[in-house]
């Protein structure tokens, strides 16, 4: 792969500068002030010294295994983005890589940008259009959607009603219906738009690959491949729940645990800061408080949970870009012509 920074490559090195700068605008504009607001919320009637001692206190032989299922959990969603891709000249390791390298991007940048940056990856790497790479992280963050969506339904039964929870299993569903209608439309176009016609421009060639390759259908066997692997990267994240919750004393049920990961999952769509710093901590104490967890608690438990995936994705993923990154400088150096 090291023609990850291969100036030469056609049109897959296209560049998504225009939606990078978006992004980056949406987060700075409404995702700061949002997490600023989550984490007031989250942190409101607190004792930080108890929230402190929780965390400080939390019991390493729960903690240990817990990021090391975290590492599961990428494993299986990087099987997941290769299956919907479709590539086979690339190995799942490389998928890992650069789903783990997108991770760390998401942690330290805002507006998401590590999703537009492994779909950059991915088209320079296969290769493929960059629409067409930008389509296949789509289809992966809504199998993510589907899969959380299915969380929160089969547990709601097993914990206490509340209008808030309720507004998020009606957010999600209105989600899905949004990516149905998309799909729907991108059939449409397709089928009615004349193949021959060749767009000019870079973002119009983008748009093209994009509804072009949503309007593929997966086929029945990629599709149930996909939400199985979805299911066993989120299941995995619930085992990475109890084992945070029991390192600190909280005991709950394995729905329960199924609850908590699709409220906090499915929640951090909400537009914030990197790392989604203040959401993760309200939905981790909004849901927590349904099951009758102190705020102290649910607030170290939050933190702990987070510290879980975000320390060693940004540690890992920062490693393994800095990595490509000279690997891919290095002909370039040593080329004396």
């Amino acid at each position: 792969m090291d023609d990850v920074l291969d100036e030469r490559a056609p049109e897959n090195a296209d560049r998504l500068s225009k939606p990078v700068g978006r992004a980056v605008l949406i987060g700075l504009v409404v995702g700061v002030p949002a997490s600023a607001v989550f984490l007031w919320l989250a942190f409101r009637d607190a004792d930080p010294s108890a929230v402190w001692d929780a965390a400080r206190d939390a019991n390493l032989r729960f903690i240990v295994p817990a990021v090391a299922l975290v590492g599961v959990v990428y494993v299986f969603q990087a099987a997941r983005w290769r299956r919907i891709a479709a590539v086979e000249s690339l190995g799942e390791l490389r998928f890992v890589e650069m789903v783990v390298g997108a991770v760390a991007c998401n942690n330290l940048l805002p507006g998401r940008l590590g999703e537009l940056f492994r779909a950059r990856w991915l088209a320079v790497a296969a290769p493929m259009p960059s629409g067409r790479a930008l389509a296949t992280v789509g289809l992966d963050k809504g199998c993510d959607v589907l899969v959380l969506f299915g969380f929160l339904v089969v547990s709601l039964p097993f914990v206490a009603s509340a209008a808030w929870v309720t507004r998020i299993v009606v957010g999600a569903a209105l989600l899905i219906l949004a990516l149905l209608a998309l799909f729907a439309l991108a059939r449409m176009y397709a089928s009615s738009r004349r193949r021959e016609r060749r767009e000019r421009g870079r973002l119009r060639r983008i748009a093209r690959d994009l509804v072009d390759t949503l309007a593929e259908p997966l086929g029945r066997r990629r599709f149930a491949g996909a939400l199985g692997l979805g299911a066993l990267a989120w299941g995995a994240f619930v085992v990475v729940v109890w084992l945070v919750a029991r390192s600190i004393g909280i005991d709950l049920e394995p729905m329960e645990c199924v609850f908590v990961t699709g409220v906090i999952s499915l929640g951090v769509a909400i537009p914030s800061s990197p790392g989604f710093v203040g959401t993760y901590q309200w939905l981790a104490v909004a849901s927590l408080g349904i099951l009758d967890v102190a705020r102290d608690e649910a607030l170290a438990f939050s933190i702990l949970l987070q510290a879980s995936w975000y320390v060693p994705s940004t540690l890992v993923g920062g490693f393994l870009l800095l990595f490509r990154l000279r690997l891919g400088r290095r002909p370039a150096s040593a080329n004396p012509s």
